[in-house]
């Protein structure tokens, strides 16, 4: 009987998995979606980001990126100081 019923469910959810999915238009998406009232219409097209917002970008992208190879450098560094410890007493118990 459970077998029957495994076999079925199995069935129903390969056949709506072949089936092809209808295309849906934007607006119809739009409607559709539960968060399209929270999402607002632009009023104002949106404005090219300036250079000086550019720069900034840059920078922070840069700062971003040296304190990431530093972070990893410790953690490296780290993970070889614990490594040795584990290994040296490794070895020093195989010699005992």
């Amino acid at each position: 009987m459970l077998l029957a019923i495994a076999v079925i469910v199995v069935v129903v959810l390969l056949a709506v998995a072949l089936l092809p999915v209808k295309k849906r238009e934007p607006e119809q998406l739009k409607q559709a979606s539960p968060v399209a009232f929270l999402t607002p219409e632009p009023t104002q097209p949106v404005r090219q980001t300036t250079l000086r917002q550019q720069q900034l970008d840059e920078e922070a992208n840069a700062v971003a990126s040296e304190y990431q190879r530093r972070a990893d450098a410790v953690w490296l560094d780290e993970v070889r100081t614990k490594a040795s410890k584990l290994l040296g007493n490794t070895k020093a118990k195989a010699e005992s």
